[in-house]
């Protein structure tokens, strides 16, 4: 038993450590892409800086998760075929999910797409850390549309968490007015505000699935992943990028040339190597957030939200002072230390909100150890994917969110068990 429990404590610690390190990589390679030059139509060194390309390279990514799906489904079909009642019970669950779980399923990518496009564009104007924590803020707006829309009540501790949290935010935002380096553009009024706007979108696609979709479509994790990618990725291609073409903006013309994006790609091979880069972390990192949020607890969830930050800031200024000579990176300037402030501070409000940190006066919960639908790991984490049901049980788990699909009816004889699969199928 020891030893079984040593394998998971290392498969989780696994988990935990790639999931950190390919959402630190995603944040890191983005900025990085924004801050390459490359040979664009004009014949010119030119800024790369598409949103939009970026958006849709990050779709891409998330669609990969779709041949993942299809493929452990086969794998368990193949795996079952010596036991006729694990094979019908497989086939029936696969049955369930049609035509009107993948149309259900495209609404979220349109939240999802406002959403990514507004902070890519915000991540344009200021700094990668800066960016992290203003996401991290989101918090608040999750939390009031849960009391407001949702129904849910917030407690006093977490009343006081939220404010705190709204305060760390603050405090972040103006840390982003004073930094004088590694901005695109040096809008960075403009990058906040697109930034808290984009975590604002992905507040009300939370609330969508939670009130809308109840939070189960009855799909699983990778395939949630990999719909949502694929039509974020057709309507990036077939929508978004033709008017994106005809509005008019500072890119030869208009808002994004698909074409000098193409030329610039084809003229620095290592804007190329990045995109692929950045596509692969992208998998990477949704495939393994399912694990964590399957596999980890919440208390462990709550420390990888947290700690992403802290990554992503530390890897920038390493970047800067160590490994690129300044050329690559963020300095530490003098809104650093109004970001630390506000770092730390946006740390403790979770904490109180969490209940970790107990407010003189009033009554404390600790959200974590109760696993709550209110603590932060589930505000920062999709209904659909927390409510998703897993294909086998994850051993040794401590997620609140490990439960597997039903348990279908079970019957002397084939024949009977297939009706009675059938029986209880049908859309959900």
């Amino acid at each position: 038993a020891t030893m079984a429990d040593g394998e998971c404590d290392a498969r989780a610690a696994l988990v935990f450590a790639v999931g950190l390190i390919a959402g630190t990589g995603c944040t890191i390679c983005s900025k990085e892409l924004f801050q390459m030059t490359s040979i664009g139509l004009s014949g010119k060194e030119e800024q790369f800086r598409p949103p939009l390309f970026q958006t849709w390279v990050m779709f891409l990514g998330m669609s990969f998760a779709l041949p993942a799906h299809f493929f452990m489904e086969w794998r368990r079909k193949m795996n079952a075929r010596e036991s006729p009642d694990q094979l019908l019970r497989i086939e029936a669950e696969q049955a369930q999910i049609g035509w009107h779980t993948y149309k259900m399923l495209a609404v979220p990518s349109v939240f999802d797409l406002i959403a990514t496009v507004l902070m890519m564009v915000g991540l344009l104007y200021i700094n990668a850390s800066v960016w992290m924590l203003l996401r991290g803020g989101g918090i608040v707006f999750v939390a009031l549309m849960k009391q407001y829309v949702l129904g849910d009540n917030l407690s006093a501790q977490m009343w006081v968490g939220v404010a705190t949290i709204a305060l760390a935010v603050v405090l972040v935002g103006s840390a982003g007015f004073l930094e004088s380096s590694n901005t695109v553009m040096g809008n960075v009024p403009y990058g906040v505000a697109m930034t808290i706007a984009g975590t604002f979108m992905q507040s009300l696609q939370y609330v969508y699935e939670e009130k809308v979709m109840s939070g189960d479509t009855g799909a699983p994790p990778w395939l949630l992943i990999g719909m949502e990618g694929l039509f974020g990725t057709l309507l990036c291609t077939f929508v978004v990028y033709p008017i994106a073409g005809f509005v008019p903006g500072s890119d030869h013309g208009v808002y994004e040339d698909l074409s000098n994006t193409l030329a610039m790609l084809k003229n620095n091979p290592m804007l190329l190597q990045f995109s692929i880069v950045f596509c692969v972390l992208v998998f990477i990192l949704n495939s393994f957030s399912v694990l964590v949020t399957f596999m980890l607890s919440s208390v462990w969830h709550a420390i990888l939200d947290n700690f992403r930050p802290i990554t992503i800031w530390l890897v920038e200024l390493a970047m800067y002072y160590v490994f690129t000579n300044g050329a690559h990176g963020e300095s530490w300037t003098k809104g650093s230390f109004l970001q630390l402030a506000g770092l730390i501070v946006m740390l403790f409000g979770t904490a109180i909100y969490n209940g970790s940190i107990a407010v003189p006066g009033i009554d404390q919960t600790n959200l974590l150890e109760r696993a709550s639908t209110m603590a932060t790991p589930a505000l920062t984490r999709s209904p659909l994917l927390t409510h998703s049901p897993l294909a086998e049980p994850i051993a040794g788990s401590t997620s609140p969110y490990a439960a597997t699909r039903s348990e279908l009816p079970v019957a002397s004889g084939p024949g009977d068990l297939k009706q009675k699969l059938l029986a209880g199928g049908g859309k959900r």
